[in-house]
């Protein structure tokens, strides 16, 4: 239901919106929307429902939006967006809060794998020890003193990977 009025003769629109609702004997399954305009010539907006009804939890959002408009166009364009906002959003399904992703976390992770594989290329992938910079005449090889497993490096040498640089 709703109403719109000029005469508040409580004073208080939560009270009077619930003796209207009272006096109307509307159910516990109704929503009643009042609209009344107050001494100092503003417009408030109240929101009175039955214990049955449910209401969405944009409600008072939509309330104070009604409450603006009707202050700056007129109170039955606000009633008329308020009634809409309020049904699509009775339409929503309810969020289950969505889904969180932990950007910082995952890209730490990323950062602490990169620097780990980093570091493990320092060590002979089959005994596991430290591998020893050796220079040559191809460039700079990585060699485990104890398997002799052979890595080729980084450097900047005559014949090197990266070119050649006097």
């Amino acid at each position: 239901m709703y109403l719109a009025s000029w005469h508040d003769p409580f004073g208080d629109p939560l009270r009077y919106a619930a003796e209207v609702f009272r006096a109307w004997g509307l159910g516990e399954n109704q929503t009643l929307l009042v609209f009344l305009r107050g001494a100092d010539r503003r417009w408030r907006v109240v929101v009175r429902a039955g214990p049955a009804v449910r209401l969405p939890a944009r409600t008072e959002e939509l309330r104070q939006r009604a409450e603006l408009e009707a202050n700056r166009t007129r109170p039955g364009y606000a009633a008329v967006r308020f009634l809409s906002g309020l049904l699509s959003a009775l339409e929503e399904p309810p969020s289950r809060g969505g889904l969180v992703v932990p950007w910082k976390a995952i890209l730490l992770g990323l950062a602490a794998g990169a620097g780990l594989l980093g570091v493990l290329r320092l060590f002979c992938p089959r005994c596991f020890r430290p591998l020893r910079r050796v220079e040559s005449v191809g460039g700079i090889l990585w060699v485990c003193p104890r398997c002799r497993y052979t890595r080729a490096g980084w450097g900047r040498r005559p014949g090197g990977r990266r070119g050649f640089h006097p």
